[in-house]
């Protein structure tokens, strides 16, 4: 089993290309090098340089990529993004965001609830 290369958001966002830096982009929370790739792209470098240091996803699904240049992509990918920062599950389906409420700063009975709720 090979071993992925984690990659946080801010390490995606130095590789925009600048001043012969690599152009990093994220499709799915997985971290691409498409430095080599964008003279061959064929919606231009532009596009992509657009989206350098960025999550690129919704702009990529936006413009209906073929199955062809996610082929394309998978030869290029060099890793995934840490845990905490996907936003993806396993199938590509958006993860719903969960909300922790935090405790409440005094115990209140059920009573207490239920007449707060009444008056309230």
């Amino acid at each position: 089993m090979v071993d992925v290369k984690r990659y946080t958001l801010s390490e995606v966002a130095q590789n925009k290309g600048r001043e012969g830096q690599a152009i990093w982009v994220v499709y799915k929370d997985s971290v691409y090098d498409v430095t080599n790739y964008i003279r061959e792209h064929p919606g231009g470098e532009d596009t992509i340089i657009e989206e350098a240091g960025l999550d690129a996803t919704k702009v990529f699904d936006s413009v209906g990529h073929t199955a062809d240049a996610k082929t394309i992509m998978e030869k290029l990918k060099i890793g995934e993004l840490v845990e905490h920062e996907k936003k993806y599950d396993e199938n590509g389906k958006k993860k719903k965001k969960v909300v922790t409420v935090p405790p409440e700063k005094y115990n209140r009975s059920c009573i207490n609830v239920i007449t707060c709720g009444l008056l309230g």
